[in-house]
């Protein structure tokens, strides 16, 4: 009888607290699962695609990870930041795992399209401002004026002092507004030096002057010279003075010779 008695208060016990045993041994399960993916996920072969600037091998070093390492234990967000971080040119990284031993690196490259001088060298940067590196010219790319790069960095975003932030952020909306129009690889310069105008050339025969005060914003305008350009109006190969400081229209005035 003693023995029915504790077999019966065993039972109890257990009826009491169901929920209980159900986490315990949920918890269990996962810790055997997470025991086995350290012991067997181990990385044996990384992949890298997209790039073309950097090889596989330099990417690969950047993360510091190699064959041998846990799978399961690799922070993806931490390595896509230190290749983006140490190599100025990758725009994008993807890292992600391909059971059961592989990891696979996918990037995106920017290229530079503009550069902005800087104690005596170029500083190279994509259309979203990033500072790509710093060369001895501008190798063809844009030239931007009128701003000052504070305190250079490769991979790092093109800074100014304060007083010319304003000016930064128009350089911005302009590249975004360019590239999202088809005309940014033919940009050849970009003069912020006047407050509340933003002068730029376009296949060195387009001198655009951009009022930064209208009414419909610097994407609306963009937008409609890229149309423009291309109307049978424009005389192939004449070179004009675009106005865009009106808010009904703009306005291809003819360049005169040497002009």
């Amino acid at each position: 009888m003693p023995q029915q008695r504790r077999h019966k208060s065993r039972r109890r016990t257990r009826g009491r607290f169901p929920g209980l045993y159900k986490v315990v041994s949920a918890v269990l399960i996962l810790a055997a699962v997470v025991a086995a993916c350290a012991v067997f996920f181990r990385v044996g072969e990384i992949q890298v695609t997209g790039n073309s600037r950097y090889t596989a091998q330099e990417i690969i070093d950047v993360t510091g990870v190699k064959v041998g390492d846990n799978l399961f234990l690799l922070d993806r967000a931490r390595l896509a930041r230190e290749i983006q971080s140490r190599l100025p040119y990758i725009q994008t990284v993807s890292v992600r795992r391909a059971l059961p031993d592989g990891l696979i690196i996918t990037v995106t490259e920017g290229k530079a399209v503009a550069a902005v001088a800087h104690e005596g060298r170029w500083w190279l940067l994509d259309s979203g401002g990033k500072l790509l590196e710093a060369a001895s010219s501008a190798g063809g790319h844009a030239t931007i004026t009128g701003i000052a790069p504070l305190a250079p960095a490769a991979g790092t975003s093109l800074a100014t002092a304060e007083e010319q932030r304003g000016s930064l952020a128009l350089l911005r909306e302009l590249l975004e507004a360019l590239k999202d129009n088809g005309l940014l690889d033919r940009l050849d310069s970009v003069d912020l030096s006047e407050d509340h105008l933003v002068r730029f050339v376009l296949d060195g025969r387009f001198s655009v002057e951009l009022s930064t005060a209208l009414e419909k914003g610097m994407s609306y305008w963009v937008r409609r010279l890229a149309a423009a350009v291309e109307d049978p109006s424009v005389v192939a190969g004449q070179a004009y003075r675009v106005d865009i400081t009106d808010n009904k229209t703009l306005r291809f005035i003819l360049k005169k010779i040497n002009e």
